[in-house]
């Protein structure tokens, strides 16, 4: 039944429901994945040196999942190879086979507003940001199979990157980025 089917942009999205699952990039809603590949620059205090110091950077990311991998790492020049990662499941693949001690000390603590601060980033293509507020007032759930924290699919997950997007897009309707 394709009745709800809308081409936007070559991209095709299914009309607004007040429920939206995303997770592949190439079906419905996949702009929502953070493995959509959509250039974006990131100013922000998150990398951290050799002496677990933040410091300051600018960076230009293929997709928010290099971003958010990228943060992960301790050291700028691993960072940095994550970043340049060929495709956003090797990015994907590298940032969780870091070595705890190449992990920075805090990313439990910052792994949430750094993924924030990458959807901001990311959305603030206009197209994919146009296409976000088409999304409504919709719940966007993550229909990830196996992840509990980001994904919202399974019983008792957070569902944390739905509501990041949700409160991205709140915040794009508000004006506020």
């Amino acid at each position: 039944n394709n009745k709800n089917l809308v081409h936007n942009g070559g991209i095709w999205l299914l009309e607004p429901t007040n429920i939206i699952k995303f997770y592949v990039r190439e079906k419905p809603y996949g702009f929502l994945s953070n493995f959509w590949r959509q250039t974006q620059i990131v100013q922000g205090n998150y990398l951290v040196n050799d002496s677990n110091v933040p410091h300051l950077s600018i960076h230009e990311y293929p997709t928010n999942e290099h971003f958010y991998q990228s943060c992960k790492a301790k050291r700028p020049e691993v960072a940095n190879w994550i970043r340049q990662a060929p495709t956003a499941t090797i990015a994907m693949k590298a940032g969780r086979s870091l070595p705890e001690k190449e992990v920075r000390e805090d990313w439990e603590k910052v792994k949430v507003s750094i993924m924030k601060m990458g959807l901001e980033a990311k959305f603030k293509n206009e197209n994919l940001a146009i296409m976000l507020l088409w999304t409504g007032d919709s719940v966007l759930i993550e229909n990830s199979p196996t992840d509990m924290f980001w994904g919202g699919s399974l019983p008792g997950s957070k569902n944390m990157l739905g509501q990041l997007l949700m409160e991205v897009r709140d915040e794009i309707r508000k004006g506020k980025k």
